[in-house]
This record gives structure tokens, C-alpha cells and sequence, in this order.
């Protein structure tokens, strides 16, 4: 629940703000540096490739209140009131720390964190309802990349490279607004089709793959919805035969 309140706000911020290393956080060029150090550690340690390369991801949980308290003017049409942000940015900031440290919340304190979270996700649904937002409503595919480092949430030419013997990993990043079950699936007519609760998918590329635009579909949707509530996004490789 804690990891789902911080990327509820790192979401927001996103989409309030945006996404480029150069986005207007409001924080110091120390605090820039120290995000970019930690993600270029990160990529070293995995052989320079990066599942995640959004610089907001390797911010520190303090910074995100940091953010949101610094562009309040932005985030006060959604968040209603600085004060009550900061209280219960505060709480979970409290329950991040004892988790962290080794102990378990008490009954009392999930409840609280969970009707924290709740809340957030509320007062982000009910301004988007104000203002008509779709996104209060049907899925969404937020990120989507690979072992090999390849942001593939906007997949253009030049497609990555890969060749027959290759293990693909797909990790897949989805929001639903209303919080249903999501249920994942890769489909190649005739090849793939991995349906699943996982957003992690892992197979070797073989012969039948080989070719200079193979698209793979990456589909997420949530059944217990009452309405249709499905999306997807198309994956394009170039994939050789293996080497001689």
C-alpha cells in the first residue's frame, strides 16, 4: 500500500508537471544530480541497461512532498488543501519508516494508510470528473519496457534488435482508476498468447520470430469492470537468425 500511495503521487506529478529529466520540480540542481547519479548507478549495476528511465522514479519519497508543497499552485485544484496533504504525506512518510526499519504496521495503521491512499486516489478521480478526464474511467498503459533497456511505450523505428536464442522480459505498467484486478496478455497471432496477472513476461525468441517488423500486442484489462475496459499497445523488434 505504501508503494502504491508514492506512485500514485509520482503519477501525478507526472502528469502534472511531465516527465523530462529538464521538468520543472522546483527542487535544487543537488537534488537533480543525486536522482541522476542514483539512476546511472542502477544501470551500471545492470549492465547499463534501465527498466525504468523516468528520472521521477529515483527521487527519494521526501522529495515527492517537496514537489507538490513547491508547485502547490499547480496541485491545489486537485489536493483541495496543503495542510491535510502534508499531514498525511506525513503518516505514510511514518509507516515508509517503520516498514523500512524492520516492523509491522499495526492493524490501525493499515487501515489508516489504506483510507490515505484511497483518499488520494479520490480527490485525483473526482477532479478528473469535474473536468471530463476519460482517464477516471478506462485503463491506461503507462509504461511498457524490456530486459534490454528499450523504452517501449512509444516504439518507433529504428525497432530494437534482437536475435533467435534472445530472453525477452516485457514488463508492463498499468493503471486502472477504480482499482480492479488487472489481468495482463501478449499476443503474436500464432506464436504468443500469455494471458496473465502478471506484468512480467519472459520467453526466448525463436526461429518463427525472425523478421525485419515483428509486432508483439501488449493488452491489459480488468474483468470485473462493468463496462468494456481493455487497451493495448503493439511492440515492433527486428529479430535476426541466430548467429553462425
Amino acid at each position: 500500500m505504501i508503494h502504491e500511495y508514492e506512485n500514485t503521487l509520482r503519477r501525478l506529478i507526472i502528469e502534472i508537471i511531465g516527465v523530462e529529466d529538464n521538468s520543472p520540480y522546483k527542487v535544487t540542481g543537488d537534488r537533480i544530480k543525486k536522482w541522476k547519479e542514483t539512476r546511472d548507478t542502477e544501470a551500471k549495476s545492470n549492465h547499463n541497461i534501465l527498466k525504468e528511465k523516468r528520472l521521477i522514479y529515483y527521487s527519494e519519497f521526501y522529495d515527492l512532498g517537496n514537489i507538490i508543497d513547491k508547485n502547490w499552485e499547480l496541485f491545489s485544484p486537485i489536493l483541495k488543501e496543503l495542510k491535510r496533504f502534508d499531514v498525511f504525506f506525513s503518516e505514510v512518510e511514518s509507516f515508509r519508516n517503520t516498514v523500512a526499519h524492520g516492523r509491522n504496521l499495526t492493524h490501525s495503521q493499515e487501515s489508516l494508510l489504506s483510507g490515505i491512499t484511497s483518499d488520494l486516489k479520490n480527490l485525483i478521480t473526482v477532479y478528473h470528473n469535474k473536468n471530463e478526464m476519460k482517464d477516471d474511467f478506462f485503463i491506461r498503459i503507462i509504461n511498457v519496457s524490456d530486459n534490454l533497456g528499450t523504452d517501449l511505450t512509444n516504439n518507433k523505428s529504428p525497432y530494437p534488435l534482437l536475435r533467435v536464442g534472445d530472453e525477452l522480459e516485457i514488463f508492463v505498467e498499468a493503471n486502472d482508476p477504480k482499482g480492479r484486478k488487472i489481468e495482463y496478455q501478449l499476443y503474436k497471432f500464432n506464436l504468443l498468447d500469455i494471458k496473465q496477472p502478471s506484468n512480467r513476461f519472459r520467453f526466448t525468441i525463436t526461429n518463427k520470430f525472425v523478421g525485419e517488423f515483428v509486432g508483439i500486442a501488449v493488452y491489459a484489462s480488468t474483468h470485473d469492470s462493468d463496462y468494456p475496459n481493455e487497451t493495448s499497445k503493439s511492440l515492433y523488434y527486428t529479430i535476426l537468425p541466430a548467429k553462425d
